[in-house]
Formats: C-alpha cells, sequence, structure tokens
C-alpha cells in the first residue's frame, strides 16, 4: 500500500508529464505519421523561440513579478541581432542583442521592484515602445538573413532533434539546478512566497525582483534570436500573440501566477503539451483561430482551478 501511495503521488506530481506521454502514446496509433521524422523535428523546433522565453517567465513570475513585454523584446532582439551581424560579426551581435534585451529587463524591473509601479502596466508601456523600437530599426521591413553559417545552423539537428532544442533543455535543467539547490534561486522562491517577510529576514528583495525581470528578457531576446536563425530573417511584427502562448505554458507547468511556486522542469513539461496540443491540431486541420480559443480557455481553466485550490487550502 505505501509502495503504491508512493507512486500515485510521484505521478500526481508529474501529471503533465505523463499527459504528454499518454498524448503521445494515444496519437501514435491514431495517426503513425505523429511519430515521422518530418513531424517530431517540426514539433520540437516550433518549441524553441516560445520555450527559452517561457523559462525566463516562469523565473519571473516565481520572484513574483509578471513580466509581459517580453513578447515585444522577441522582436526587437531579432532585429537588433540580424541588424548588427553584418556590422560586427555572428558572435557580437548575439551579445549585444542579448545585452539590449537585458537593459530593458533592469529598466522594465527597476520601475517594478525600485518605484514599485504595478508589473502588468509597466509591461504594457514596455512592449509598446519596444515592438515600436523594433519597427523603427527594420523600417517596419523583414531584414533577411545573408549569413551562410547562420543560415545552415537553424537547421542543424541531431536526428530528428533540432540542436537548438537540445539548447532549450540544457537551459532548462541548469536553471533548475540553480534555483533548487543555489541560495539565490532559493532566494527567488522565498520573495516569491511573501516579499515582506523575505525582506523582514534581511533579503534584497527589490533587487532580486529587478534581476528576475531583467532575466526574464535575456531569455526572450535568446529566443527571439533563436526564432530568426529558424525563419531566416527578422521580422518585426514577429511575436504578437507570443504572451497568449507563453502564459499558458508556464501555468500548465505548475507556476502560481502569486509567485514563490512551481518549478522549471514542470515549465519544460507545459512547453511540450502545449506544443503537442498544437501540433495535433494542425495535423487535423482545425483553424488557428479555434486554437487560439483552446489556449484562452487552457489559461482560464487553471486560473479558475488555481484559485479555488488557494481558496480551499485557506479554509484549511
Amino acid at each position: 500500500m505505501i509502495g503504491m501511495a508512493r507512486v500515485l503521488d510521484t505521478v500526481n506530481r508529474r501529471r503533465i508529464w505523463c499527459l504528454c506521454i499518454i498524448t503521445v502514446i494515444v496519437m501514435s496509433v491514431i495517426n503513425p505519421k505523429f511519430l515521422s521524422y518530418d513531424n517530431i523535428y517540426g514539433l520540437c523546433v516550433s518549441q524553441i523561440a516560445y520555450g527559452m522565453a517561457a523559462l525566463g517567465l516562469a523565473t519571473s513570475l516565481i520572484a513574483g513579478e509578471m513580466n509581459i513585454s517580453i513578447a515585444s523584446i522577441l522582436a526587437l532582439s531579432g532585429v537588433v541581432f540580424v541588424t548588427l551581424i553584418e556590422i560586427v560579426g555572428v558572435l557580437p551581435a548575439f551579445l549585444l542583442a542579448v545585452l539590449v534585451s537585458g537593459v530593458v529587463g533592469l529598466i522594465t524591473g527597476y520601475f517594478i521592484a525600485y518605484k514599485g509601479l504595478p508589473a502588468f502596466l509597466v509591461g504594457v508601456v514596455f512592449m509598446i515602445s519596444m515592438r515600436g523600437a523594433a519597427l523603427f530599426i527594420s523600417n517596419s521591413q523583414t531584414i533577411v538573413i545573408h549569413n551562410r553559417m547562420l543560415r545552415e545552423l537553424g537547421s542543424v539537428s541531431v536526428g530528428p532533434i533540432p540542436v537548438l532544442f537540445i539548447v532549450l533543455v540544457i537551459s532548462a535543467i541548469l536553471i533548475e539546478l540553480f534555483l533548487k539547490y543555489t541560495r539565490p534561486g532559493r532566494n527567488l522562491y522565498a520573495i516569491g512566497g511573501d516579499a515582506e517577510v523575505a525582506d523582514a529576514c534581511g533579503l534584497n528583495t527589490r533587487l532580486y525582483k529587478m534581476i528576475a525581470v531583467a532575466f526574464s528578457s535575456v531569455m526572450a531576446g535568446v529566443g527571439g534570436i533563436f526564432l530568426t536563425t529558424r525563419l531566416l530573417g527578422a521580422n518585426p511584427s514577429v511575436g504578437a500573440d507570443a504572451i497568449l502562448t507563453i502564459l499558458p505554458i508556464v501555468v500548465i507547468g505548475g507556476i502560481s501566477l502569486n509567485g514563490g511556486k512551481g518549478s522549471i522542469v514542470g515549465t519544460l513539461s507545459g512547453i511540450m503539451l502545449m506544443y503537442l496540443l498544437l501540433n495535433i491540431m494542425s495535423m487535423f486541420n482545425i483553424p488557428v483561430s479555434v486554437q487560439s480559443l483552446v489556449r484562452g480557455m487552457i489559461l482560464l481553466s487553471i486560473i479558475v482551478g488555481e484559485r479555488y485550490i488557494a481558496n480551499r487550502d485557506r479554509k484549511i
């Protein structure tokens, strides 16, 4: 009985992963093409950009702050990256694009953490302004990548698994290890759980929050660059609906919108499940408008469920 209870507890804690496995098994039976080389490659490559941004947003939410400006950071970093390639080279362009993303994140985090402005409103302001910056830099045009190495890098894979997808998984593992096994990582959980108590314990809560928001922008910037290499060009309008996909991903993965709860490995399972669902809907030719409706309903149901559980625990 004790062994069964442990198994059930493990399944409950890893229920999203279990659901992913069940979905793969069922779909492989229903449609053999689901496990084809092309579909596996397409499924993996579609997760990379928004997946990187989701890891950053999850970290920010663990610290108790939301950064919705990441939708525009995706576009801005890509535009800056491609614009600078011919001027300074690939690696310096990558570093500068990530630096720009980080600086924007630091400014966003400063207004949220040190000035006490609502994270949502600050995020909206920077989302609009950074989208404008991307459109200005690119002159509202798609900038094509001409660098041969980058054009080839976007399609490099190990079997049907893109190399950039492997980078996504490794990034998730490293962030998870940092959050769970380092003092600063555990401090982020403490601050997200109760900032006042954490502040009373001597933690510099405002600095932690600012850095967490900046990190979410950095990860979105990296995701934007990865997306640019896949699309072979930088489009200033890319990522307009990013937050509608990324936010449900992190919530599905177990990240609490109230902060202090969840894990990056859980977020990775949310990425997998969301894109499995999108892939399945595409295979059955379900319209994009319906797919957006499904994403919205998933997010709504999880938020309602989370509030119900929180109220139930409060009563207990």
